[in-house]
């Protein structure tokens, strides 16, 4: 059996670095959500959210002065299609004609990917997506000091979307072609609907009016400060988003199905001094680090 939503979520994060959500139509992922993540299912557990005000009685009774709700997110303009796949998942070009689908003239995304067979892969397709973030100033350094968010994951920025489409595979070679089409009628000529010729399992397309997916996101968790040598040295005071760090996933290296596929001496289990991440903390002391392109 397949655990597809951990294995969707790992494979996503080593093409790009930040981290999928398998569940965008049920979960929304929002700028300053913290939490930690499920080494189940992949799946961010929000515990809460810095710009809630049970947070902001925390953040006073540490700064006193910082009110989040006076730098709320920003919200970028649109960019570019955003389409990844993972190593060995290739994007060809859209192979039917107009005589097959119907209005693929007027498509606003259109492509064929190719899967590997026997190997699994993974996709993410957005439209048009905006980022959103924190804001750049004080909002990282303010909440440095919160001792809460020691051992959380923190949420800084959030990709939305009107339209995504994702997928893992089945590793039978499979070839997906899919289109973001106009709806028809003249009353819905700015929503927008996708078409596949695919019925693959594991294959998730939705699409609304407004930017209310997130399906991708970065996280970071605080970097600890050492103590200086000198006692009278001071402890400098954090920098923007200087004393904080991108995160490793909380489990172990996964085999093709998503299962834990150990890279550790068993008889290390009991070793208090061996770190082992199902058994320790979810966190590591250094950052990953960005992958590099596999082509």
């Amino acid at each position: 059996m397949v655990n597809t939503s951990l294995k969707y979520v790992d494979l996503i994060r080593q093409r790009t670095s930040k981290w999928a959500n398998w569940f965008p139509e049920k979960q929304d992922i929002r700028v300053g959500s913290y939490g930690r993540f499920n080494a189940q299912t992949g799946r961010f557990d929000v515990e809460g959210n810095v710009y809630d005000p049970e947070f902001q009685k925390l953040l006073d009774a540490t700064d006193g002065k910082m009110k989040l709700s006076d730098h709320p997110p920003v919200l970028d303009e649109e960019e570019k299609d955003f389409a990844v796949g993972s190593m060995g998942v290739r994007p060809k070009d859209f192979s039917l004609g107009s005589d097959v689908v119907e209005g693929i003239d007027k498509a606003a995304y259109k492509q064929d990917w190719q899967f590997l067979q026997d190997k699994r892969g993974a996709m993410l397709v957005m439209y048009k997506p905006r980022q959103e973030h924190f804001p750049k100033g004080k909002v990282f350094e303010a909440l440095y000091k919160v001792p809460e968010l020691k051992e959380k994951y923190i949420v800084p920025s959030v990709y939305k979307c009107r339209a995504y489409a994702i997928y893992l595979s089945n590793k039978t070679g499979e070839k997906i072609s899919m289109a973001l089409l106009p709806k028809s009628g003249e009353e819905n000529k700015t929503q927008l609907e996708w078409w596949t010729d695919s019925k693959v399992e594991n294959l998730q397309i939705k699409t609304d009016n407004d930017y209310v997916f997130s399906p991708l996101f970065t996280c970071k968790r605080k970097i600890p400060l050492i103590r200086p040598l000198m006692r009278d040295s001071p402890t400098p005071d954090p920098v923007d988003e200087g004393f904080w760090m991108e995160c490793y996933p909380p489990w172990e290296p996964l085999d093709d199905d998503g299962e834990i596929d150990p890279v550790y001496d068993d008889d290390q289990e009991d070793d208090p001094n061996v770190y082992i991440p199902r058994r320790d903390s979810v966190y590591v002391p250094y950052p990953i680090s960005d992958d590099s392109d596999d082509e």
